[in-house]
């Protein structure tokens, strides 16, 4: 029964004191929300626009190693004119046409993705470039003096 009265007593002082610090701190004050970059029209665009020019170069990346492959396997044949094992053969051709099939899906995939993405990127270039300020406040000095010029976009 002692044991229990003691840890009630231990634990009634840590709360105590703890609430007791926590009251004599000041308050933390509220921080501001951090502003969001203002977002102008066509800002997506050449987000979209570049990303989609990235897929079409890997897209000719794979072309490349398409080539590759398909160049590879007909060197391969050619060293087996002399040769009659028909299943090399077969490998050697299935290899090749895994090749020119890669080529074939890259060439095109680079081909539509970079014909889609490069327009993407000049309409949301134009569009951002639309939004921008029309009106800038120039200041200029040197030794003689300052001067101040407004210049406006039409």
């Amino acid at each position: 029964m002692r044991r229990i009265a003691i840890a009630g007593v231990m634990v009634v002082s840590l709360v105590a004191s703890t609430t007791g610090a926590r009251a004599a701190e000041p308050a933390p004050a509220p921080q501001a929300a951090p502003e969001r970059p203002v977002r102008l029209p066509g800002d997506r665009m050449v987000g979209a626009g570049v990303g989609v020019v990235v897929a079409g170069v890997a897209g000719y990346g794979l072309m490349a190693v398409g080539l590759g492959m398909g160049s590879r396997a007909e060197s391969d044949l050619q060293a087996l004119v002399l040769r009659d094992d028909i299943e090399t053969r077969r490998d050697v051709l299935a290899r090749g046409r895994l090749g020119n099939r890669l080529a074939i899906a890259g060439a095109i995939t680079a081909t539509v993705a970079v014909a889609v993405g490069i327009p993407l990127v000049v309409i949301g270039r134009r569009r951002h470039e639309a939004a921008a300020a029309r009106t800038m406040v120039l200041m200029s000095g040197g030794p003689g003096g300052m001067a101040l010029g407004l210049r406006r976009r039409f």
